[in-house]
């Protein structure tokens, strides 16, 4: 579904990514983890067509990535709803750009609000949106062009620890739902193991992929999976790799 060949990174003298290679199966959720500063956002923007790489490319169904394509949401650890615009033309924003027509675009937007819960708040504002809800509403946006691979950047990372739980949950029932493929970045070990197929590790800069972890944990997962000693296991051999020197 998604390949990376091969991707270097360089910003001047600083070389951030250096020949990272892996690939994304259709349907499949893998979490990418590494170091502070390793480079996980640059590579999130270069698999999405925001940031040209210095070498090497990314493949989506085996055709090259040059600028952003609507097979291929992403989403940041903050929401950047438009302040002015309500939740649902936050939400039909990207299909606006495109040109949608209006009443396509708003059927869109009332569906993907309802798949997250969100159908009641379409015409309130993002400052009267509890964090949780706003990301949701960003979520939205992502989805609202039914992307095949949804990329997404510490997307849970500013809620706190209850909401952040609902969230992981609401979007593994999503991903079941949907069978999207998804990747995501996190610096949190417990979360990675949690949600992913597949766990891939970055070394610190230049980053390298160092090891892929695959997490043979039953779905649909639970929270209470967490307190098992097989959890606690791979979350240890997780952070033993975090530093690593790659393979």
């Amino acid at each position: 579904m998604l390949r990376v060949e091969s991707v270097w990174q360089r910003f001047g003298a600083l070389e951030v990514l250096q020949d990272v290679h892996f690939e994304l199966r259709a349907g499949e959720f893998v979490c990418l983890i590494g170091p502070s500063g390793c480079g996980k956002t640059t590579l999130l923007r270069i698999a999405a067509g925001l940031l040209k790489p210095s070498a090497g490319r990314v493949l989506f169904a085996g055709q090259p990535i040059t600028a952003p394509r609507p097979e291929i949401g992403i989403l940041f650890q903050q929401p950047n709803l438009l302040p002015y615009l309500s939740t649902r033309a936050n939400v039909e924003l990207p299909l606006a750009l495109r040109g949608v027509p209006r009443s396509e675009r708003r059927r869109a937007a009332q569906d993907a609000l309802a798949q997250l819960g969100l159908a009641d708040f379409a015409e309130v504002y993002p400052s009267q949106l509890s964090g949780g809800m706003a990301q949701r509403a960003a979520l939205g946006r992502a989805l609202v062009q039914n992307p095949a691979v949804l990329l997404m950047d510490e997307p849970f990372g500013a809620l706190d620890a209850m909401t952040r739980e609902y969230m992981q949950l609401e979007l593994l029932d999503l991903w079941a739902r949907t069978g999207k493929t998804i990747l995501m970045v996190t610096h949190s070990l417990t979360e990675a193991v949690f949600m992913a197929d597949r766990v891939l590790v970055l070394t610190a800069r230049p980053s390298r992929l160092s090891v892929t972890l695959e997490v043979p944990l039953a779905r649909p997962r639970r929270l209470e999976m967490v307190h098992s000693a097989e959890f606690g296991a791979l979350v240890a051999q997780l952070r033993g790799y975090i530093g690593a020197p790659s393979a």
